[in-house]
């Protein structure tokens, strides 16, 4: 730029000052410095001149042409809507309903939103555990069987996270695979069968076991605590495999949930290795009944089909089953659960629940009554029904169970 000699110094000075306020023209100089400027003067300059000048913070803007030669801008925040005639630019967008301004962020579900230039808005395009779009599609399908709903607690959330935080079951292992396969065989099996309230609480299968092997006299929560901070070789909170967690009940045992209560992460193991003492670990045995060693069962076993698995049921108590969970499952509501076209594309990941009984609708619908260990906020008060009789999402391929050892009620007297 050219400068008078007698303001040479003063200009340069200026010139400075405004490289460091501004590096280039910026619209929202306005928001903060909102004027008037050069609307104020009424005047727009061809050369650069001190009266096309206004004090701006603490130094000065120009209403001239020679203000945004080159990368340093010292234009008025005005010059050019009033200069140039030139509409103001567009410094905030709009997204479902909501506005934000080009320097913040809104959240559309779980992703999060930016204002551009021109109002446009730019949003992440990550997969949610659940939207809107997922649960109109699944309530679209006629007589499919079951219904869906948008959850709160899934809402914001990635569904790469709900896969992984939600989930934690490993794909069955060889050894898992490989299990010879129980076969029962008993007569006449009811249409429909479902335990006791207390079958339907969060225990695990092993717990609901004990209950039913010592007939009520140990009616204990078993610690997954225990068996989530002291299995060696698996991921924690991260996911496991189900041979290593029976295993661990079958080898080591555990206590129970009030002397090791859950706390939702991977702590350090407080039972040693070793110890097989109730007593020793400060755990107490149930009411009335006179044990000192730790809760474990026998080594777990694998059903063969669906009347094996309604068999083990009926006759020995709830079991646990895997299954494969698609998009679409993370929305159930109700109805009896299979997989739709809905989570097409979408990864997958597995599950262990315990089935509790089965059923049977008027239209000769078969199902599966299966505990999940999300919450009574879930579909059907933390039940969910899945379709019975076609291996639906692999839930009939690899069921377990295993015997609890159950304390000894009826000890002989010593012959004196």
């Amino acid at each position: 730029m050219i400068f008078k000699d007698s303001c040479a110094s003063t200009k340069i000075w200026v010139l400075f000052a405004m490289i460091t306020l501004v590096v280039s023209f910026d619209h929202t100089l306005k928001d903060d410095f909102p004027g008037p400027y050069c609307s104020r003067i009424n005047q727009c300059c061809n050369d650069r001149q001190d009266g096309c000048s206004l004090p701006i913070a603490n130094t000065l803007c120009y209403c001239d042409e020679f203000c945004e030669r080159g990368h340093v801008s010292d234009c008025c925040p005005d010059y050019r809507t009033f200069c140039l005639n030139e509409p103001a630019p567009i410094q905030s967008c709009l997204h479902n309903g909501v506005y934000f301004h080009k320097f913040n962020t809104t959240r559309d579900n779980c992703n999060e939103c930016r204002c551009l230039d021109g109002g446009i808005v730019d949003c992440d395009r990550d997969l949610c555990l659940t939207d809107d779009n997922l649960v109109r599609n699944v309530n679209s399908i006629h007589r499919l069987g079951w219904s869906a709903r948008k959850y709160d607690e899934w809402w914001g959330h990635k569904y790469a996270e709900g896969l992984t935080k939600r989930l934690g079951t490993k794909e069955p292992t060889y050894r898992v695979k490989a299990m010879s396969r129980l076969h029962n065989i008993v007569d006449h099996l009811p249409r429909s069968w479902c335990g006791s309230s207390w079958v339907i609480s969060t225990a695990s299968v092993a717990s609901d076991r004990f209950a039913i092997q010592s007939r009520g006299k140990e009616v204990i929560q078993l610690s997954p605590q225990n068996i989530l901070s002291c299995t060696r070789r698996q991921q924690g909170c991260n996911g496991g495999h189900l041979d290593a967690a029976w295993r661990y009940l079958h080898k080591q045992g555990v206590v129970d949930e009030t002397c090791y209560p859950y706390v939702g992460y991977r702590d350090a193991c407080k039972i040693p290795h070793n110890s097989r003492s109730l007593r020793s670990n400060g755990c107490r045995s149930y009411s009335g009944v006179d044990r000192d060693e730790l809760y474990t069962v026998g080594p777990a076993y694998s059903l063969n089909n669906e009347t094996d698995i309604m068999a083990e049921i009926f006759t020995s108590g709830p079991v646990q089953a895997t299954l494969t969970v698609y998009r679409d499952f993370f929305s159930y509501s109700g109805g009896i659960y299979r997989h739709t076209a809905a989570s097409r594309g979408s990864p997958v990941g597995f599950h262990s629940v315990k089935l509790i009984g089965w059923g049977e609708e008027h239209d000769g619908n078969k199902y599966w009554i299966a505990t999940n260990s999300w919450g009574t906020w879930w579909g059907e008060h933390g039940n969910f029904r899945i379709l019975r009789g076609s291996n639906e999402c692999g839930i009939e391929e690899y069921v377990l169970a295993a015997w609890p050892n159950v304390y000894n009620y009826f000890k002989p007297k010593s012959i004196s």
